[in-house]
């Protein structure tokens, strides 16, 4: 079996407990905001719980990155499922009180600092370069999947049961799908190891070949998750207060993130990284700047769906271009070097964003991001200067 043949049955190996593992993320990223205010939280200490989760992430990914080059991927992957568990465990203790909440993202971002770097670094253990945007896309698509999945669960069981008495027995419940995945991930995924390189990363530390899409990611990131904090209540001020119709106007979205990031990713193989992150910027950052001037919530949905294809037309190919611009020996330095950019702007953008809410505008989030997302878009070619597309599969 070709060396490339056997990486992607590793990525496909990574597809249920990936699944399985993300099931509790959509609904926390729609219901933590919500649940939070309901214990009294104001806009400002919501977008702490987001912030929280940002800087475990800043504080232990790049120990991450240089343990999985020096002992082996797998172990951390098991590891990082565990976290989660604990995590789902103090969620469901979550109503007594908001101090709980965050320590349960503080055990969440314990669990994050270990997954995504070591998911992406198995996915992409000696694949060609013409493989790597597919091999990256399909766990991207895993995650999203899983997550569409278990929120289209919660929030069935949520009108069936109640907030209060529901959240706490769903977390139960998405724990148990963790030690699942916990046993899929440990029986089926193989170990991967650095294999030797098949064309020679770019010279200079990993460091210094990933600056520049460093700070690419790191502006990019804060301007998205200006939003992330205070959307859920950006839509509860602005349409309905009823949660089904906005679990409703998540769905084409998600249907998006969960299916097109294997293609979108093979098109970055195809037709080389920056042509598509730079078209998923611009039209990500043109839906941003129309997001909070939408008269109804059919049009917020249908430009959501727009959003996320720009997201998934540009996360796959700079995933894939990490890959691309460091050695085999150093590519768990690289994935963590890359998600400590993006980790410095979750943890920074939640709080910039929940204060420009309470005190410029309920539009100001939106039109910095959008603003932000078309700058860098423009920036792309300069910064990176034109990349060789990768060559053709044999």
């Amino acid at each position: 079996m070709a060396r490339e043949d056997l990486r992607v049955d590793v990525s496909r190996a990574l597809g249920w407990p990936i699944r399985l593992g993300s099931a509790s993320f959509g609904i926390l990223f729609f219901l933590l905001p919500v649940y939070a205010k309901r214990l009294g939280a104001s806009a400002l200490q919501i977008g702490g719980l987001f912030s929280v989760f940002g800087l475990v992430l800043v504080l232990i990914r790049p120990l991450v990155g240089w343990a999985l080059d020096r002992y082996g991927r797998k172990g951390f992957l098991i590891a990082a499922f565990l976290f989660y568990v604990a995590a789902m465990g103090l969620f469901a203790a979550g109503g007594a009180g908001l101090t709980i909440l965050y320590l349960a993202r503080l055990v969440q971002g314990l669990g994050a600092s270990l997954f995504w770097i070591s998911a992406y670094t198995m996915a992409t253990d000696g694949v060609v370069e013409e493989q790597r945007g597919r091999a990256v896309g399909r766990v991207d698509g895993a995650s999203a999947q899983g997550s569409l999945y278990g929120a289209a669960f919660g929030f069935s069981f949520l009108l069936w049961a109640g907030l209060e008495t529901g959240w706490r027995l769903l977390f139960v419940v998405y724990g148990g799908l963790l030690l699942i995945a916990t046993w899929l991930a440990w029986r089926r995924v193989p170990e991967t190891y650095p294999p030797p390189e098949l064309r020679p990363a770019e010279p200079g530390s990993p460091l210094s070949r990933l600056s520049r899409l460093m700070g690419l990611v790191f502006v990019t990131t804060l301007s998205s998750t200006l939003i992330s904090a205070i959307l859920l209540i950006f839509l509860q001020d602005r349409f309905t207060r009823d949660l089904t119709l906005l679990s409703l106007a998540f769905i084409p979205a998600a249907i998006v993130q969960s299916y097109l990031p294997a293609r979108t990713g093979r098109l970055s193989d195809r037709f080389g990284r920056m042509p598509l992150i730079a078209a998923g910027f611009a039209s990500s950052g043109l839906v941003s700047l129309l997001l909070p001037y939408v008269p109804s919530l059919l049009w917020l949905t249908a430009l959501w769906a727009v959003q996320a294809v720009g997201l998934v037309v540009a996360a796959p190919a700079q995933k894939a271009l990490v890959a691309d611009l460091t050695g085999s020996d150093a590519r768990g330095r690289g994935y963590g070097l890359y998600v400590v950019a993006a980790d410095l702007g979750i943890t920074i953008g939640p709080l910039i964003g929940g204060w420009l809410y309470d005190s410029a505008g309920q539009a100001a989030p939106f039109l910095i991001n959008g603003l932000v997302l078309l700058g860098s878009a423009a920036l792309v070619p300069l910064v990176f200067g034109r990349r060789p597309v990768p060559r053709p599969a044999s």
